[in-house]
């Protein structure tokens, strides 16, 4: 990954990226013409400089109005870095420019999926879509510029699980896909099928408001990374174009932390 920019560099503005590159989640979808994915391990400054730096206004006040611990916080501006970078990075060649953080502005529609807008939206005649993901102080983002494509991003860290997690969050034939897995490959799985089902919840911009069992996994294959995903019951009921159709999500781990990604093509089958 690249290296993110020093803030303490005087020369520091709204125009430098603060977070890197990173090409795993994106390169199983083959060339990343419209797709840019971003992640920020740590926070670069100070919280207080890096939010006047990167946050519009309105932005700003809704960070400093916030009741949250300061690691939820830090990884919620952490999670802005990174999408405004992505989002920067994306629009780089259809408009020219890198547009400054702070033009960047983040808000959720109805269903609380994350949009970028700002005044070059008016140039470009579209908006970016949008998909960020924290855990455990990391943060990615994921953007996509192509039409009709959706997109969707999940972490999550091997050293955060709830001891029920596996009979909340899978069917008992999903739990049969996990259970011929040995030791740290079981939990490992485990995680990667849980960001399958989050990602493409955040890809189709309903999140799992459907219910878990709404996203029921078919496969997974172990030397790939591929989960193929039915919907099923109140996400069918919301996607009912999905009827009959499996769609792909890829799955990958870095050291200890496992992640997904969904990027759904509408009007395309499998």
């Amino acid at each position: 990954m690249e290296p993110a920019h020093n803030l303490d560099d005087p020369t520091a503005s709204g125009s430098v990226p603060l977070s890197q590159a990173w090409n795993a989640p994106v390169a199983p979808w083959g060339p990343p013409v419209s797709l840019v994915c971003r992640r920020l391990d740590a926070l670069p400054c100070e919280p207080g400089a890096l939010a006047e730096l990167v946050l519009s206004r309105r932005e700003r006040d809704q960070w400093l109005s916030m009741r949250a611990v300061d690691k939820r916080r830090h990884e919620w501006l952490m999670g802005r870095c990174a999408a405004k970078d992505a989002v920067r990075l994306v629009l780089e060649k259809p408009l020219g420019w890198r547009i400054p953080h702070s033009d960047i502005e983040i808000v959720p529609d109805a269903y609380g999926r994350p949009l970028a807008q700002g005044a070059w939206s008016v140039l470009l005649g579209t908006q970016p879509v949008l998909s960020i993901a924290h855990t455990q102080g990391r943060a990615a983002a994921l953007a996509a510029l192509r039409p009709g494509q959706l997109a969707g991003i999940d972490l999550e860290s091997m050293h955060h699980r709830r001891e029920d997690f596996e009979a909340i969050a899978f069917s008992a034939d999903e739990r049969g896909l996990l259970a011929v897995l040995p030791g740290d490959l079981h939990q490992e799985w485990a995680l990667r099928l849980w960001c399958a089902k989050e990602a493409l919840g955040k890809a189709l911009g309903r999140g799992l408001s459907a219910g878990l069992q709404a996203f029921h996994i078919t496969a997974a294959e172990i030397s790939t990374g591929t989960v193929r995903i039915e919907l099923r019951a109140g996400a069918l009921q919301q996607f009912p174009q999905l009827a009959g159709r499996r769609v792909t999500v890829y799955t990958g781990r870095e050291s200890e932390l496992v992640f997904a990604t969904g990027i759904y093509q509408q009007g395309a089958a499998e």
